[in-house]
């Protein structure tokens, strides 16, 4: 792409993908390009609890030259990737080991951890400049660029427009029509400060699930271990979860949890009692695959959840980007 001008590039949407995005473009252009990240919110920040990086998603972080640091955020399992058990008992099915003295390794962390880690790095090495309050209206061909609109009534010119804006993604919109495909699950979130169970918690590992017919409790270390995630999945027919909302910041009764897994064996009915009064309650949703990730010519592409986005087992859908990790060597 021959330009009078370094190769600009807009990056829609400021969270873990965009921002990760922003910084391997510039490691791998050696800084000979201009980044732009254009965030809606008011501030770059996350919402939600934990997130298991897989080994490829961490090697990339260690290429980055952040090995130290996501290390020094993520949980430790104690030799356990997870403990898989009986819900009723606790008896253990099968544990599956991880190995928590190699360099590169299974890195459970919190996603404003690591959001907070790449937006520190991208404005210590000066890869991008961040933009807050951009909401993005549309994205338009203007010669062998783009113009994308915001809501605020700005507009600006890029040579590439890369949609980072997450499962609800408005450029995707823009040129796929689709709805979501309900999975038939819903989840509960929370977090609990580990000093509240660490006198009393029977297994090696806080990494454990437990397995019934039609649902599973899932635990996992963050926060290098002060922290334990829980998400705990459930089956619901669709009717019941018309009202559910497929939001980070919808919420439930206690109660209604208790509902689902007051069944469960003892540890995880202590961790009930330990839960917020309102827990995070989410449904989950599909998308069907693109035939296409690019648009307008190349000029606009798509990626993480806007492109394909997962369910959230195996920490597959954080992982994203290590199988289809972007070039942009030869473009500038």
């Amino acid at each position: 792409m021959a330009t009078n001008h370094p190769l600009r590039i807009a990056i829609i949407g400021g969270g873990i993908g965009g921002l990760f995005a922003a910084l391997s473009i510039y490691q791998q252009t050696q800084g000979h390009v201009e980044i732009d990240v254009y965030e809606q919110a008011s501030q770059f920040k996350e919402i939600g609890a934990g997130v298991g990086l897989g080994v490829n998603a961490a090697k990339l972080i260690h290429k980055l030259g952040l090995g130290d640091e996501l290390n020094n955020i993520a949980g430790f399992r104690n030799g356990i990737w997870i403990d898989f058990r009986r819900y009723d008992n606790g008896e253990r099915i099968i544990a599956v080991p991880s190995d928590d003295s190699a360099k590169i390794r299974q890195s459970p962390v919190s996603r404003s951890d690591i959001l907070d880690l790449l937006r520190h790095t991208i404005e210590d090495r000066h890869a991008a400049t961040l933009h807050t309050k951009k909401r993005f209206v549309k994205v338009e061909e203007h010669g062998k660029a783009v113009r994308v609109r915001f809501e605020d009534s700005t507009t600006i010119e890029a040579d590439l427009a890369i949609a980072c804006d997450g499962i609800h993604s408005k450029m995707r919109a823009q040129f796929v029509e689709d709805n979501p495909v309900y999975s038939g699950q819903i989840a509960y979130r929370t977090l609990i400060p580990t000093d509240k169970i660490k006198d009393w918690w029977p297994y090696q590992s806080y990494s454990v699930s437990w397995l019934c017919k039609g649902k599973h409790w899932l635990t996992f270390p963050i926060s290098n271990n002060k922290t334990l995630n829980i998400v705990a999945f459930a089956n619901a027919k669709a009717k019941d979860a018309e009202k559910i909302s497929e939001s980070w910041v919808a919420t439930c009764e206690r109660s209604d949890v208790i509902e689902d897994f007051g069944d469960f064996e003892p540890t995880v009915k202590k961790l009930l009692d330990l839960m917020p009064e309102h827990p995070s309650k989410w449904r989950i949703n599909d998308r069907e695959p693109l035939d296409q990730w690019s648009y307008m010519d190349g000029k606009v592409i798509f990626l993480g959840d806007a492109a394909h986005a997962m369910l959230p087992h195996m920490g597959a859908g954080a992982g994203q980007v290590s199988r289809s990790q972007p070039s942009f060597r030869n473009v500038c």
